[in-house]
C-alpha cells in the first residue's frame, strides 16, 4: 500500500508544528533558547525549508513553515 499526502494543494502551503515537553517541565531558559534558534536557522539553511515564524517558550515551541 502506498502512502499519499492527506493535503492535496497546489502552490504555497504553511504548516504549524507544536512540540511540548513531558510533565510541563521548563527546559528552555535564555541560553537554551539561543541554542535552539541557532540550530533552527542552520536546519533552515540546510533543508531549504523557510521558517516563517516561531515562538519558543519555557516548555514548548511553535513553528510555522
Amino acid at each position: 500500500m502506498m502512502n499519499y499526502s492527506r493535503i492535496k494543494l497546489s502552490g504555497r502551503a504553511f504548516y504549524h508544528c507544536v512540540s511540548r515537553v513531558v510533565d510541563r517541565r521548563i527546559v528552555f531558559h535564555a541560553d537554551e533558547k539561543e541554542v535552539f534558534r541557532s540550530i533552527l536557522r542552520k536546519l533552515e539553511t540546510f533543508t531549504g525549508v523557510r521558517v516563517v515564524t516561531y515562538c519558543i517558550m519555557g516548555n514548548h515551541f511553535h513553528l510555522t513553515f
